[in-house]
């Protein structure tokens, strides 16, 4: 049932991006958000990605979800023009060897630009074909586009991609930044921190939910921020307000 329903929520206009804000270290900024697919079910209500994302990878349908979510992403990128806008990219749509002219066509037709979007990949999408998903990679990037190395640290061979891999970002996993507050925990942040440093990478930490995280990231060398801390994932109508805000708060006032 789920899956005939799914077939159709894309025509049904069902399908709706949440935005996750990506802060600086200081918490003082959002510089980018992360979108975010929700399907909003007519008799089911909010159904979570990690519900109908596999079924749309087994039923083949991720590629058609991925060309939405992308050109979702682009069209509400106008609504912020400070903003940066990471959108994440399954391996099935790397089966495609024109994945990175097909999505350069997509930015495009709705007059974005690809320099202020983030593909999010993890190490699968070169689990099966690792030199044409290299290839993919090389030719998103002299597009444009940046690439964060998603969930870093939780697979088996992320140092070897660092060194054959043109990236840009590595995202440090959630369940690294849970076990922060441990010795072996924090060892691990600092040198995944470190190692991007060193690489020229941006390092962005995920799963923040306490202040204490915060600083112990910010010190850790961590570029960027994101967690239930700062925002949940939320429409992209309260991205507006929290950017109003943030606006307000760092215009200076005017001299009487």
């Amino acid at each position: 049932m789920l899956e005939a329903d799914l077939r159709a929520a894309i025509g049904r206009d069902e399908l709706v991006l949440f935005y996750q804000p990506q802060l600086t270290a200081d918490g003082a900024r959002i510089v980018a958000v992360e979108g975010l697919a929700r399907w909003r079910h007519p008799t089911q209500g909010l159904v979570p990605p990690n519900m109908f994302i596999p079924l749309a990878e087994r039923i083949g349908l991720i590629s058609a979800v991925g060309d939405w979510a992308l050109r979702q992403a682009c069209r509400d990128l106008a609504r912020w023009p400070t903003l940066d806008v990471s959108v994440n990219v399954s391996p099935k749509q790397f089966e495609n060897v024109d994945f990175a002219d097909h999505a350069l066509a997509i930015v495009r037709s709705e007059n974005a630009d690809p320099r202020r979007i983030e593909l999010e990949i993890t190490e699968n999408v070169l689990i099966d074909r690792p030199e044409r998903g290299r290839a993919i990679l090389a030719a998103a990037r002299a597009h444009g586009f940046r690439i964060a190395l998603d969930d870093f640290g939780t697979g088996y061979s992320s140092l070897s991609y660092l060194r054959h891999l043109a990236l840009d970002r590595i995202k440090i996993d959630r369940s690294f930044v849970a076990e922060a507050n441990i010795p072996q925990g924090a060892a691990i942040v600092h040198a995944i921190a470190a190692l991007g440093r060193a690489l020229g990478l941006k390092v962005t930490a995920e799963g923040v939910e306490t202040r204490e995280q915060q600083i112990f990231l910010k010190a850790a060398g961590c570029h960027t921020l994101q967690g239930f801390y700062f925002s949940r994932p939320v429409p992209a109508e309260e991205i507006d307000a929290l950017m109003a805000t943030q606006t307000q708060r760092l215009t200076p006032p005017r001299c009487a």
